[in-house]
């Protein structure tokens, strides 16, 4: 977008806005970008919709708030997340961060109706969840020796391929689960949701769209972003109960149904734990961006990052300006950037010394088996093993590749725009 005038005239985009305490935040619901801005910067965008002028703008703000604003840098601000186009630039059809990372498909839950969804995310289901979590919780404690460990996956005296897969699709079940909790939530405020398969790093994940959130109550926020793990915690605390009973004598379960609760609760405790890894797009990490106001924590703080290492290898010229972050906003992302860089040096170590070693682990045995030589797994074992882990751990790095190259693509493509922008300003 050229340099902006006092008569400039510019294209405002069609916008939803809603009221969050001083502040209103403003939705391009198609693009799923989302922003907050003074409430009496609605004003302004109001004026230039009905085609003002800057300057025009700038002088009916001064009269009806008795200051004057600089017009001129909230439609820069504003154009940078496109919001705004100048009178010969075609509207942005492409977020200007990026919220998320693409996904393979989408499945929409839009047809689920609100009034239904409020109905199975209401207290009449919400209060007994927690009755059930809080026994769970409680029976954990009394018998910390019941939760298993890593070695429930080698499912020791059953039928590891059978119980594997059995294992496999239980998991596939409560992640659908989890995912749909969060798209009834958003259903019940009548926001759009959808369901893609993409990846955080090298995990591949089911992730729920529900972007438009951000316009809704914070209690209906808070609500969406933790149902997921209110199921989990719902279904962990049933199978450590189910546990709990058979270690007692209270039931008398077979063994594989022992082996399988053992996995399945694994597998539930896992992705509880996993939601606390916060410096990647997680539950929790939705939770702290809601609560800090910062609905672009992440990728204003992936590109304060990128600007620091440019300033470090002396590429002043390249940093991309973030002035139209408030000053407050910004103390937060210098906080969480460090949350940030530890976090993603864990999960790099967790990839070089638990991933990548499984992995070979797998080859290795391929490779005895291929030889004719005694190895862990049975034929239909490692048949098992290698699909699941070419699946699984194979598809979550190939789309980590793919979307790492992507995004340094589309930096590139924002750095170079911003860049522009600057120099035309200058």
């Amino acid at each position: 977008m050229a340099a902006n005038t006092a008569e400039s005239v510019v294209t405002v985009r069609p916008f939803v806005s809603t009221v969050d305490g001083a502040e209103v935040i403003i939705g391009d619901t198609d693009r799923k970008v989302f922003l907050a801005i003074p409430a009496e910067g609605l004003d302004i965008l109001h004026a230039l919709a009905e085609g003002r002028t800057i300057g025009e703008t700038a002088e009916l703000f001064e009269r009806k708030h008795g200051e004057s604003a600089d017009v001129e840098d909230f439609v820069a601000v504003l154009a940078a997340e496109g919001f705004v186009t100048s009178g010969d630039e075609p509207a942005a059809a492409e977020p200007a961060h990026e919220h998320s990372h693409a996904a393979i498909k989408r499945w929409s839950f839009d047809w689920i109706a609100p009034e239904t969804a409020r109905r199975l995310t209401g207290p009449a289901v919400i209060l007994p969840g927690l009755v059930v979590i809080l026994a769970g919780l409680v029976l954990a404690i009394s018998d910390p020796g019941m939760l298993p460990g890593a070695r429930a996956l080698l499912f020791e005296g059953g039928n590891f391929a059978v119980l594997t897969v059995v294992s496999v699709t239980i998991a596939m079940i409560g992640l659908s689960l989890h995912e749909f909790a969060h798209a009834l939530a958003a259903r019940s405020v009548g926001v759009s949701a959808t369901l893609g398969i993409s990846n955080l790093m090298y995990i591949l994940v089911a992730q729920t769209d529900i972007s438009g959130i951000w316009l809704a109550s914070k209690r209906a926020r808070y609500k969406a972003f933790l149902a997921g793990f209110f199921v989990d915690a719902f279904f962990a605390s049933l199978l450590i109960s189910f546990l709990y009973a058979n270690r007692h004598g209270v039931l008398h379960s077979p063994n594989w149904a022992m082996l399988l609760g053992s996995a399945a609760l694994l597998t539930f405790l896992v992705r509880i734990g996993f939601q606390f890894f916060f410096y990647l797009r997680t539950d929790v990490y939705y939770v702290i961006a809601a609560a800090l106001n910062c609905r672009n924590l992440m990728s204003d703080t992936e590109r304060f990052l990128t600007n620091g290492i440019k300033r470090l290898t002396f590429r002043r010229d390249k940093v991309v300006s973030q002035a139209g972050i408030p000053r407050k906003e910004m103390r937060k992302v210098r906080v969480y950037a460090g949350f940030w860089v530890v976090g993603r040096i864990f999960s790099l170590f967790a990839l070089v010394f638990t991933i990548l070693p499984v992995l070979w682990v797998y080859v290795e045995q391929f490779v005895l088996l291929a030889m004719d030589k005694p190895t862990r797994f049975s034929s239909a074992d490692f048949a098992t093993v290698a699909v699941l882990a070419a699946l699984l751990n194979g598809g979550g790095l190939v789309m980590w590749g793919r979307n790492l190259w992507r995004g340094w693509q589309r930096r590139r493509a924002e750095d170079a725009k911003a860049l522009a922008l600057g120099t035309a300003a200058g």
